[in-house]
């Protein structure tokens, strides 16, 4: 794999539970849709998919992610690596709760019933299960195979000696860090290491309800004693995680990651999936090729240093055929911009004042006058978010400033 390694490319290596998807979702926004790419599953032979990926995909490629442990792709095979890490146990009890969520045929497939108990898990012994509530943190972080392997010793017995903690903990010294319990510490942190020139947010919409309240303090020790691993993992790192530093985090323009802009080129159209530097957006939609606007109610735009004046042209979605879309407000870092709007059925379409040359970054910002919940508009519909307004498209037009 090493004639095919990617130093350009960031590396989001997913420990499972730690609330990861609401991060790729920003990541996705921060280099545009088409510049990421998340691998769903890890099977036989995925060194040479992963590194397929990474070969085909070329210059249009900034950004993986997935829940790739350390024995699938080794360390040094793309650029800045960077992981989430999360209390062990309550990792556990996010995992139960994931677990109940999931179909029936699937729980009923690792032996679980609609209610999960803490005995039910530490009783199974389905390899997946097991490696998770059993030291999964070290093992996704393990260069150790017999750790991660079903059909070694080790995988049901844990050697116990610190071979694997010094081994996780060499491993995790190399990775960006962070943790579920300081997501703003871990954000001001990443903005600082992938050199973004705007401040990174992200919703916590993933981040599994924690249910320990009706666990006993037996189930808590009987956790306890199979994650003494992990737990001595977690607070070692804990100690040598940098703190956030205060103030506004700057950087020159030569500092800056200028994959994390969105550079419109005259006379194109962009889909969402093409506009990177955004903020406050789900993820893109294959299916109506759109990109809702997300809780905050403001989807922003980081338009990256212009020697010529930008005519825009913004089209969005209305959720609703009666959604007012004339009421969208667009600002530029702040102020608030005219614009002549028109609408064909559900679709509105925003022709921007010219925007003049600008030297520094600025921030385009399309905000909504309210959202709703998705249930409320198809009954019995599992998608908790709220929507209101989504991107279609952005037209540079061909023109002279007004």
């Amino acid at each position: 794999m090493s004639d095919l390694n990617r130093k350009d490319v960031v590396f989001f290596r997913h420990l499972p539970k730690t609330a990861g998807t609401s991060l790729t979702t920003t990541l996705a926004n921060i280099y545009g849709d088409a510049q990421t790419y998340r691998f769903r599953d890890v099977g036989e032979e995925f060194g040479e998919l992963f590194s397929g990926v990474l070969q085909a995909r070329g210059d249009m490629l900034s950004l993986i992610s997935g829940h790739i442990p350390l024995q699938v792709v080794p360390e040094g095979a793309c650029g800045t690596e960077f992981t989430i890490l999360r209390d062990p146990i309550a990792r556990v009890f996010s995992l139960r709760r994931f677990l109940e969520q999931q179909p029936a045929e699937h729980r009923a497939r690792m032996g679980l019933g609609d209610t999960i108990t803490i005995a039910d898990m530490l009783a199974s012994r389905i390899p997946g299960v097991y490696a998770q509530i059993r030291d999964g943190m070290a093992r996704f972080f393990s260069s150790h195979s017999s750790f991660c392997d079903p059909s070694a010793p080790e995988f049901w017995h844990p050697p116990q000696d610190g071979r694997v903690l010094e081994d996780c903990a060499e491993v995790l010294g190399h990775m960006t860090l962070g943790t579920v319990e300081d997501m703003s510490t871990v954000l001001r942190n990443l903005q600082r290491r992938l050199r973004v020139p705007y401040e990174i947010e992200t919703g916590m919409e993933n981040f599994t309800a924690e249910r320990s309240e009706d666990a006993t303090l037996a189930e808590i020790h009987a956790l306890t004693e199979v994650n003494t691993i992990d737990l001595a993992l977690f607070h070692t790192v804990m100690k040598r995680l940098p703190k956030a530093t205060r103030g506004t985090v700057s950087l020159l323009g030569a500092e800056i990651d200028h994959r994390t802009l969105f550079a419109p080129q005259s006379g194109q159209l962009y889909s969402p999936a093409h506009i990177p530097g955004r903020q406050g957006f789900h993820l893109h939609e294959q299916r109506g090729k759109l990109c809702w606007i997300g809780d905050t109610g403001r989807g922003r735009i980081h338009l990256a240093p212009s020697d010529t004046a930008q005519a825009l042209t913004i089209s969005l979605y209305g959720v609703v055929p009666h959604y007012p879309l004339s009421e969208m407000v667009f600002t530029v870092d702040g102020s608030r911009w005219r614009r002549v709007f028109t609408q064909v059925d559900s679709n509105g379409h925003y022709r921007l004042a010219t925007i003049p040359p600008h030297a520094n970054v600025i921030e385009l910002a399309i905000v909504q006058p309210y959202a709703m919940p998705a249930a409320a508009i198809t009954p019995g519909s599992p998608d908790r978010r709220r929507l209101g307004a989504a991107l279609l498209g952005i037209r540079s037009e061909a023109q002279p400033p007004d």
